[in-house]
C-alpha cells in the first residue's frame, strides 16, 4: 500500500471512531507536514486537523518582518588610473583592482 493511502484510511478510521470535530484534532506540526507532503490541500488539513494551530496565549503575536531590498551587485564600465580611464575587458565589481594596458606597460587602477 503506498503512504498516501494507508494515510488516508487512518484518517478514516479515525473520523469514525471519534466524535465528530475530533477526528486529528491538535495534528501535530509533522502531522500537518505529513498530510501536506501526501497532498491533501491546506483547506482539508485545517478542517481533519481542527483549524489552525493556536499559539500559546503565553507567547505576543510575532510582529511582520520588514521588507528587505536585495541589494545587486554593481558591475564597473571602465577602469579609472592616474593617467585616465580606459573601457573594461572583463565585468568586475566596483571598487575592484583593474588595470590598463598601455605601450608602456600596465597601469593600475580601480574599477567604475
Amino acid at each position: 500500500m503506498t503512504h498516501r493511502l494507508v494515510f488516508l484510511l487512518l484518517g478514516l478510521l479515525a473520523a469514525v471512531c471519534l466524535p465528530a470535530g475530533d477526528a486529528l484534532a491538535g495534528c501535530t506540526t509533522r502531522e500537518r507536514i505529513q498530510l501536506r507532503n501526501e497532498g491533501v490541500p491546506p483547506m482539508e488539513i485545517d478542517r481533519l486537523c481542527g483549524g489552525l494551530q493556536q499559539r500559546p496565549p503565553s507567547l505576543p503575536p510575532m510582529a511582520p518582518l520588514p521588507q528587505q531590498q536585495i541589494q545587486r551587485p554593481r558591475f564597473a564600465t571602465q577602469c579609472m588610473t592616474t593617467a585616465g580611464p580606459c573601457p573594461m575587458a572583463v565585468a568586475m565589481l566596483v571598487g575592484s583592482a583593474c588595470a590598463c594596458y598601455t605601450p608602456w606597460g600596465a597601469l593600475p587602477g580601480v574599477a567604475q
